[in-house]
């Protein structure tokens, strides 16, 4: 045999040191029978047998299986009634490998095992405290007297007691320090002398004192209760100490809170406010509650309330959890008074011993909750049981339970039984089984496992079934951009951002379900108080959510109160990158304006971009107009290339056709990974359609004399068929007249009837009114009216107003030439066209018949008939022997018809007697083309050149030269745009004045702040339009030529405005503020200014972040963000500005000096957290020598080690750099410093 094997050691852990032993065995590990564990050993095959030996017997042993080769480790259990109790010698293993028959064992050892507890098995398990654990105090009513000479206390010697006893000696919540029982003192009365040092640390309040037993192995005193009987102490050492608070469900003669007695409800901790007392309205009272468990886990809670009102009795819940995790141990409450101006009081102590059942095994879990709550329609929910311990059998059996309560106190219960099985142990329960408990209360989940020995039940799970009401905001994902994120673009962690208050001792439990990897959570305590509180959210989230969506939410619970957040739903994958403003190729730009007219018959196209077009997207583009048949969605896949285009058919145009114009809201949508991302929205001006063919008379046409004798009885009045017409459009036409008895003629044929289909294709017939017509006064007005709503409507006022048709009514027929317009083309014909700048200054009108003055002189009158309808009367002449007359145009008449179609009529009163009138010619006057007229001039600046509005000491002004054929009410607009920016409106229909007819326009303001709002180089155009006739339809104006400018600053400031982000980890000490440490690159930067005009002046938007120095040197002063700006000396000042994002600063504040839970309360008070050893040690780098906050050893938060069941935890001095360990009671009292 060859002792070549590694020792076996027992699960649980064996207990070392033992005296005399090399390990000790308690009940914990005999209970389930004494298992040991064997390290995986060389040359392993299927067969090997390994056994365990005691007093050189084999107790057990067990054979590798093919299903366990591939183990690294195998076990072995000892049945609890074959295993010897006491010292144990010749304890080892042995392996026998199969085949060559090769034994190797492990070195012999001895064990000490014990199946006793100390104090022995307590005869009245219904009480509170162990009844054979006997204590009794040499004073319970303590003044400074008493405390400087010391207090002795006795504890009867115990069942069991042997040597290496534990005593855990607590006055109130502090443990006194009593050595391990030594061979004398067994079977004899322990006394303990509890020293004035002890007692000062302890101060002044109500305690209770009491201890348990640990023996050697580990064994604690009682089954059920170790705690001895307490012994209420009362301690007044300094008499300016606030009364102590109490706990209002607690045995007050006693002082024992019954944990079970609360149920689920919260315990209360009450300070009495009393008039004439220590408070003031306005005080503040921070209430701590702490306890240490029974596993040596300190625990505390911090509550404030401000004092409203005199003569009350203040309550601070203590939420159930809190209480329960310190059954078998104790609770104590203080608070301090918090005053402005002054420093804080503390209260007194109160310590209860917290009774109770601890229940053997912890809680199940639920896969599906979040928190307390499961959604109530899943298809099932899994239970999880934990890796309880001891494990026990696969064959013990297990039952789940669920139960609740309804409002009449009966109770609803399911449950599922069947064996243990293996870890991990899981029940599932359907829908019906566990949807019923929605809306019940006092709903919880346990579990009980029995085998042959008896029975363990579990802690519970309370649950809510159903879904729970959401008042927190939706979290947010900081690396989301536009909804999505992109994993290539992620560091090693993304940020999760919870947007409200948090305070010290929440919970916060963040649910993250991937599409992909499922459901998980993340548990969080709040040690400082925040708002926002910011974590990480692990890079694997992303990752193997690629191409799917991440669902993010959150609970907050604050005592017994939870409250859950809205959701937030991100994709996951490539970014789709900026989405940009649509296109609509047809319409132009600055403004944005789509001319109906202009995308007949073919409909509009909208061209969609973003940065990154995948196959996979869905991209929907919407033209949102009038709801109905004024919008269109089309959605389109599998698109690649960097645009995608959308034809909007003629339907969705023309329902929206008003005369106003309409705004198309133009939009689109990508959808990735099921996720909607809306682009900018286009707000896209329809414009009206400008005059459409007007209704005409079919023997008269657009002739401007309606001569009433080619009046047909059968004449029809007709509209042509219109762009955009559709079935269900509303029409109306009008005539309006003079009768010839002089009364008003108004006849209206249609007043908002349908359009049908055939008069969609045809266009509009209807009967003219030719006796009515016939009866019209001579020399008077017929106006043709004739409109149409688009939008199906019946509104009038929402129809376009097509062409109006004006006519002169003349009684009789046309029975001389035309007259005849001079320069004309071509030169005589019944319509003929003239340039209005060949003919300026010139104009004339020949009136030319035969035998003219025959038998008299004749009388001719010429008549200038505008497209209006407005009859302008030339005048009157004398005819002449030769046949012709000549009629001089002055230029305010021909000014009006620029850009337009006018008639001329004479009429002839006949020396020989009678009348007659001239047939009509009828003129087309071109328009003026802008090489021919003047441009406006900013500042006198020609065309092309620069406009340096720095320089400009107030507004710009704007003049323009007299044009031609200008004339008094001629309507003017002039618009200055540039891309980027809102246009500027210098005129908009303004009629100009007889001055400015005569010279032109002067002194027009153009807004100097519109023009510093440019950038630099930016290109101005200056745009002219006037309607010569005066009229306010802009369609109708005459285009002058634009004047085009650049804008020309002063030389640009140049200063890099990338933002910055600082994520060094800096200790700044907020009480110091001019002790600062040295800075690098991770928490600060330099940027200077050139350019510009020198003198630069540097400044911070939040000198709480960052601040800067006139150097462009910037350092941080606290998380968040600020905005560094430098402005120059131009006038105006340039400014530029980066963005710093700093987020690795601490803030470091000082606790003052105590024991460990004092310091951490210190802590908690203040919102913050006790610093651990390596951020010690980094203050020491950071600072050294120069730390202000005291030359002494401080507390960490780093845990050394424990040591008979007291912690140590590591101790720093910052200023000198020395450390140590430090035990944890009271006793020790050293410095804290907070970070935050």
């Amino acid at each position: 045999m060859v002792e070549d094997l590694d020792s076996p050691y027992t699960s649980p852990a064996q207990v070392v040191p033992v005296e005399g032993a090399a390990y000790g065995v308690g009940i914990r590990h005999l209970e389930e029978g004494l298992t040991y564990v064997f390290e995986r050993w060389d040359q392993i095959n299927v067969g090997d047998t390994y056994r365990i030996y005691m007093a050189g017997i084999v107790l057990a042993e067990a054979e590798v299986t093919s299903e366990n080769l591939g183990d690294s480790r195998f076990f072995v259990t000892v049945p609890r009634e074959h295993v010897p109790l006491g010292w144990v010698s010749d304890v080892f293993g042995e392996v026998e490998r199969i085949g060559s028959g090769r034994l190797s064992t492990s070195a012999p050892q001895r064990v000490f095992t014990k199946d006793t507890r100390p104090g022995g098995a307590d005869e009245r398990p219904h009480e509170s405290w162990h009844s054979k654990l006997l204590l009794t105090l040499s004073d319970v009513l303590i003044d400074s007297v008493v405390a400087a000479r010391g207090i002795t206390a006795t504890i009867k010697h115990w069942e069991h007691m042997r040597v290496n006893d534990l005593v855990m000696f607590y006055w109130g919540a502090h443990r006194f320090d009593v050595p391990p029982i030594t061979e004398d003192q067994v079977g004899q009365d322990l006394v303990i002398h509890i020293n004035r040092d002890f007692l000062h640390w302890a101060d002044t309040g109500h305690f209770v004192v009491q201890f348990y037993l640990f023996d050697e192995v580990r064994n604690r005193s009682g089954e059920l209760q170790p705690w001895c009987k307490p012994v209420p102490v009362v301690v007044d050492l300094k008499l300016t100490l606030l009364a102590e608070p109490i706990i209002i469900e607690a045995d007050e003669p006693t002082m024992v809170l019954d944990a079970d007695a609360l149920g689920r409800a919260p315990a209360t901790a009450e300070v009495a406010v009393l008039r004439g007392g220590p408070f003031n309205i306005g005080d503040f009272i921070v209430l701590t509650v702490q306890g240490t468990t029974v596993d040596g886990e300190y625990v505390h809670l911090t509550m404030r309330q401000e004092v409203l009102r005199l003569n009350v009795f203040l309550e601070f819940p203590i939420h159930n959890e809190f209480v329960r995790s310190l059954i078998q141990s104790t609770i104590s409450v203080s608070y301090v008074r918090e005053r402005v101006g002054e420093d804080d009081l503390p209260s007194r102590t109160s310590t209860y011993t917290v009774a109770g059942v601890r229940f053997e095994l912890p809680k199940p879990s639920v896969d599906q909750a979040h928190g307390p709550s499961i959604p109530a329609d899943l298809p099932y929910i899994t239970t999880r049981m934990p890796d309880y311990q001891p494990p026990g059998n696969a064959g013990d059996a297990l039952k789940v339970e669920i139960s609740a309560h309804y409002p009449d106190g009966s109770i609803e219960r399911r449950s599922s039984s069947r064996v243990a099985g293996n870890h991990p142990r899981l029940r599932d329960f359907l829908n019906p089984d566990y949807s019923i408990f929605e809306g019940l209360r006092d709903t919880n989940i346990h579990y009980v496992v029995s085998d042959a020995a008896g029975s363990r039940e579990s802690d519970r799970l309370w649950v809510q079934i159903g879904r729970p009401p959401r008042d927190l905001r939706a979290p947010i994902i900081q690396e989301a951009v536009n909804g999505n994120i992109d994993p290539a673009h992620l560091g090693s962690v993304g940020t999760l951002e919870l947007q409200d208050e948090f305070k010290s001792g929440d919970i916060v439990i963040v649910e993250f379900i991937g599409s992909l990897t499922g459901r998980e959570t993340v548990e969080y305590i709040v040690g400082v108080a925040s708002n926002p509180f910011i974590a990480d959210v692990a890079r694997r989230l992303f990752l193997d959510n690629l191409d799917g969506t991440l669902t993010v939410s959150y609970l907050r619970q604050r005592f017994d109160v939870i409250q859950y957040s809205e959701a937030v739903v991100v994709t996951i994958g490539t970014a789709l990158g900026e989405l940009f403003l649509p296109q609509v190729l047809e319409a132009t730009t600055g403004p944005d304006e789509l001319d109906p007219a202009l995308v007949w018959p073919n409909g509009a196209t909208v061209r969609v971009r973003y940065e990154f077009i995948k196959p996979t997207d869905k991209v929907q583009m919407c033209w949102q107009g009038l709801p109905g048949l004024g919008s269109h969605f089309e959605l389109v896949e599998n698109q690649s290339g960097t645009f995608i285009d959308f034809r909007i058919p003629t339907a969705p145009i023309g329902f929206n056709i008003h005369p106003s114009g309409r705004t198309i809201q133009v939009f689109f949508k990508v959808i990735r990974n099921g996720f909607e991302t809306p682009s900018p929205v286009l707000m896209l001006h329809l414009l009206p359609l400008v005059h459409p063919a007007g209704p005409l008379i079919d023997s008269i046409g657009d002739n401007a004399v309606l001569e009433v004798p080619l009046l047909q009885d059968f004449d029809e009045t007709r509209v042509a068929p219109w762009i955009y017409a559709s079935q269900g459009q509303r029409m109306w036409l009008r005539y309006d007249g003079i009768r010839n008895n002089g009364n008003t003629y108004v006849n209206e044929v249609y007043r908002g009837r349908d359009v049908d289909a055939v008069e969609v294709i045809n266009g509009i017939t209807s009967e003219t009114p030719v006796l009515a017509l016939r009866n019209l006064q001579d020399w008077s007005e017929l106006t043709i009216r004739f409109w149409v709503t688009f939008d199906h409507s019946g509104d009038l006022a929402n129809a376009i107003l097509f062409e109006v048709r004006h006519h002169m009514v003349q009684l009789v027929v046309n029975t001389y030439p035309h007259p005849r317009i001079k320069d004309s083309v071509p030169l005589d014909e019944p319509e003929v066209t003239i340039d209005p700048v060949v003919v300026e200054n010139k104009c004339q009108v020949l009136a030319s018949y035969e035998n003219m003055n025959v038998g008299g002189t004749d009388r001719i009158t010429l008549y200038w008939i505008l497209a209006s309808g407005v009859v302008i009367e030339i005048g009157t002449q004398d005819g002449l022997a030769g046949g012709t007359v000549t009629f001089n145009i002055s230029n305010d008449v021909l000014a009006q018809s620029v850009n337009s179609v006018f008639s001329l009529q004479y009429t002839t009163e006949l020396g020989r007697g009678g009348t007659a009138e001239s047939e009509v010619q009828k003129v087309t006057v071109a328009t003026i083309q802008p090489s021919q007229l003047p441009r406006a001039l900013i500042n006198g600046v020609a065309h092309g050149g620069a406009l340096r509005p720095s320089s400009m000491s107030g507004n710009a002004t704007l003049g323009m030269a007299k044009w031609r054929l200008s004339r008094t009410g001629q309507r003017v607009w002039i618009t200055l745009s540039s891309s980027g920016v809102a246009p500027l409106e210098v005129l908009e229909d303004y009629p100009i004045t007889s001055i400015e007819m005569a010279n032109g326009l002067v002194n027009k303001p153009v807004l100097r702040s519109w023009l510093l709002s440019l950038q630099n180089n930016a290109a101005v155009v200056v745009s002219v339009f006037v309607t010569f006739d005066g009229s306010s339809d802009k369609s109708a104006a005459v285009v002058f030529p634009t004047t085009q400018y650049t804008i020309v600053h002063t030389a640009p400031l140049v200063f890099s405005e990338a933002p910055v982000s600082l994520t060094g980890r800096t200790y700044l000490i907020p009480g110091n503020p001019h002790v600062l440490p040295a800075f690098n690159s991770g928490n600060s930067i330099t940027r200077v200014a050139s350019g510009g005009t020198p003198g630069y002046f540097y400044s911070s938007s939040n000198t709480a972040v960052a601040v800067v120095t006139q150097t462009g040197f910037v350092s941080v002063r606290g998380n968040g963000w600020a905005t560094i700006s430098v402005r120059d000396n131009s006038v105006p000042p340039q400014t530029r500005s980066y963005t710093v994002s700093v987020a690795g600063v601490v803030q470091c504040y000082g606790l003052g000096q105590g024991t460990y839970p004092d310091i951490i309360n210190a802590a908690s008070r203040q919102g913050v957290r006790l610093a651990n050893i390596y951020e010690l040690r980094d203050l020491s780098n950071a600072y050294g020598s120069q730390w202000p906050m005291g030359n002494a050893l401080y507390w960490s938060s780093t845990f050394s080690h424990s040591f008979l069941f007291f912690s140590y935890y590591y101790g720093r001095n910052i200023n000198n750099g020395g450390e140590a360990t430090i035990k944890q009671w009271v006793g020790s009292q050293f410095l804290g410093v907070g970070l935050r």
